[in-house]
């Protein structure tokens, strides 16, 4: 990781830092969340092992909380909304459980939402920078040449969210986004009135 993505991102956003280099670690329960007035975002951003566990939205742990979170807030921050958000959520619960994957766990890919470096969606350390990986997905992530969101589908709101993210994604298992859309919304209307846009 170079220095420019391991440094404090902004100290006016509301939120847990995560520690770098976490891949070993099995849980999250020594991670305990700040007051609201020390939280902030950093890049040094908290990752996990791969698991095949599932994902359960009332057995969320701080992890995937905080990038459920840090999503609707960079999604937020370049003036998207709801729908954009939710699609952005479900793929990431479909490819991470919302877990931003350190190592490669399946070919080249990895981060929140397994991009590969070899299909042009950035380098290996800025698929797993956050802010770089969400960035990426919507298409307003200079870093990338693959086609995110707003460049597949730029009336994306009004296509199904299933169908989009696959789009853009490009999945052997189309049919597993569209499982997660109820799931993603949930997240929507439980955390997006308590997030602030993130716009650094």
């Amino acid at each position: 990781m170079t220095s420019a993505l391991n440094t404090p991102l902004s100290r006016r956003s509301l939120f847990v830092t995560g520690v770098l280099g976490l891949a070993t670690a099995t849980t999250a329960a020594t991670i305990a969340p700040a007051s609201a007035a020390e939280q902030e975002w950093t890049e040094e951003f908290m990752t996990r092992p791969e698991t095949r566990e599932g994902f359960a939205i009332d057995a969320m742990d701080d992890w995937q909380v905080e990038n459920a979170k840090f999503v609707i807030a960079v999604v937020t921050g370049h003036d998207l909304g709801e729908e954009a958000a939710t699609i952005a959520l479900a793929t990431a619960i479909v490819e991470s459980w919302l877990y931003n994957y350190e190592p490669a766990v399946d070919a080249d890919s990895g981060g929140l939402f397994q991009q590969r470096p070899s299909m042009g969606w950035g380098s290996y350390d800025e698929v797993r920078h956050k802010k770089l990986a969400i960035e990426a997905f919507l298409g307003v992530g200079e870093h990338a040449a693959a086609p995110g969101l707003l460049q597949a589908a730029p009336d994306y709101a009004s296509w199904d969210v299933g169908a989009v993210a696959q789009l853009v994604q490009g999945s052997a298992h189309p049919e597993r986004y569209g499982q997660q859309v109820a799931a993603a919304r949930t997240l929507w209307d439980r955390y997006a009135d308590d997030v602030e846009p993130y716009t650094d």
